[in-house]
């Protein structure tokens, strides 16, 4: 299942209602329905624009003053004379969140002590965003001379960062159903003749959370919607549509679209990964895939990334000898291109791992095989070395140094015993471990 990364910043719930009460919130409502329901004030658009903003006023009302991000404490001050009815660690997407409970909502604190969600449990009135939504279309409506359009369209900017925001909560908290209808319907609030906009990352979720809930019709729909105005996050529209497509048994269609996002996107190992299975599944020839890999090639010579785009799709292949070519073409090209080097030294690594399982599943009595796969996996784990090596001298990044000590570590240890060289390199990395992991 993917995981959504939502990178919108946090939306500040700054809206205090000072001390009005929940009564006196829900009479403004009333009021300003009977205005609106008036004949004569009717066709008034500041009538509507007034009830959309009383019902903006009763959604705030449980969180008031509240705002993501907010200090614990700062929180508490806020929140002074509401009883706590509980407090208790809640798991969510792999968080330990500290949860303060009161009779209306629910409070989420992340592990930094910073409020991240505030679940309302008890709504002063039901879809409050909704009829704030209809009274401003409604105001736009009877504006006739669009004298408010701008008016207009400024609350429901507003309004459309109050869906986000619960939308983001409910997704937080693991709840892909009601997050995905807020994200959903705070599209319209921007796509309309008044704010005349696209979301296009909020149509992006609203797929992904339409996948996510195996409604693949839907998903299909706004991730083509992501095409259709050019939202591709980087490239992972293609794919997302693709396997939709093939689950559907339209193997076509799904490959199709993986050529239209490989030639928007040629380095995309989702997309790459995505064709060599289809062209596989479908009995084509993958050398298809290196044809248009190479053209790319043809059009960017120095483009590191595209001989280690190359060398995957070799990889994928099983072809392991081409594929530690053309990643050593890609680091021999920039050698600040550290995946290159560094994914030679995983390629015999990896191979290394797979001929261990090899001799595990053998049979305790066949002793030539077993001879000829220890002389192997020992030759694959010698030859990770140099490049290992390489990569860990060529880039400064921590915890990449700690990914390829760890493995030179024990490369190093497997044959300590048998050259003094590799006891020293043994202790070189271990201390490099020691020092510098948490």
């Amino acid at each position: 299942m993917k995981k959504i990364l939502l990178i919108i910043s946090a939306l500040a719930l700054t809206l205090s209602l000072g001390a009005q009460t929940k009564d006196a919130v829900l009479k403004n409502v009333e009021k300003a329905k009977a205005t609106v329901e008036n004949p004569k004030k009717a066709s008034n658009p500041a009538a509507w624009m007034k009830l959309a903003e009383t019902y903006v006023s009763a959604y705030n009302y449980p969180q008031s003053g509240l705002w993501i991000g907010a200090q614990a404490m700062e929180a508490k001050l806020v929140l002074k004379g509401q009883q706590v009815l509980s407090t208790e660690t809640r798991n969510c997407s792999g968080i330990d969140f500290t949860v303060e409970v009161y009779e209306d909502k629910e409070v989420y604190f992340n592990p930094d002590g910073l409020l991240e969600v505030i679940n309302v449990t008890k709504p002063i009135m039901d879809q409050p965003l909704e009829c704030a939504y209809e009274a401003l279309m409604k105001a736009y409506e009877v504006d006739v001379k669009k004298s408010k359009k701008e008016d207009i369209a400024e609350q429901l900017t507003k309004l459309r960062d109050m869906y986000i925001n619960e939308a983001m909560g409910a997704y937080t908290l693991g709840d892909i159903k009601t997050a995905n209808s807020y994200f959903e319907a705070s599209l319209k609030v921007l796509d309309n003749p008044v704010v005349e906009k696209i979301d296009s990352m909020i149509v992006y979720y609203t797929a992904v959370t339409f996948n996510m809930l195996g409604d693949k019709e839907n998903a299909a729909k706004y991730f083509e919607k992501c095409k259709e105005i050019n939202y591709h996050q980087e490239g992972d529209v293609f794919s997302s549509l693709a396997e939709i497509y093939k689950a559907q048994g339209d193997l076509d269609k799904a490959k199709a679209t993986l050529n239209e996002g490989f030639a928007a996107y040629p380095t995309s190992q989702g997309i790459l990964v995505s064709l060599i299975n289809i062209y596989l599944e479908s009995n084509d020839d993958p050398n298809k895939v290196l044809e248009l890999i190479r053209t790319a090639q043809a059009n960017e010579p120095n483009n590191a990334s595209l001989h280690y785009a190359e060398g995957n799709v070799y990889k994928n292949l099983k072809d392991l000898d081409n594929a530690i070519k053309c990643y050593y073409k890609s680091f021999e090209i920039d050698p600040t291109y550290v995946f290159g080097i560094y994914t030679v030294g995983s390629t015999y690594y990896d191979r290394a791992i797979e001929i261990q399982e090899e001799i595990n599943a053998l049979d305790v009595n066949d002793y030539e095989t077993y001879d000829k796969l220890i002389a192997e996996f020992e030759k694959a784990l010698l030859d990770a070395i140099d490049p290992f090596e390489k990569a860990f001298a060529a880039t400064n990044d921590k915890e990449f140094q700690l990914a390829i000590a760890d493995g030179l570590k024990q490369i190093y240890f497997r044959f300590r015993d048998k050259d003094p060289k590799y006891q020293e390199g043994f202790e070189k990395y271990n201390s490099f471990l020691e020092v510098n992991e948490e």
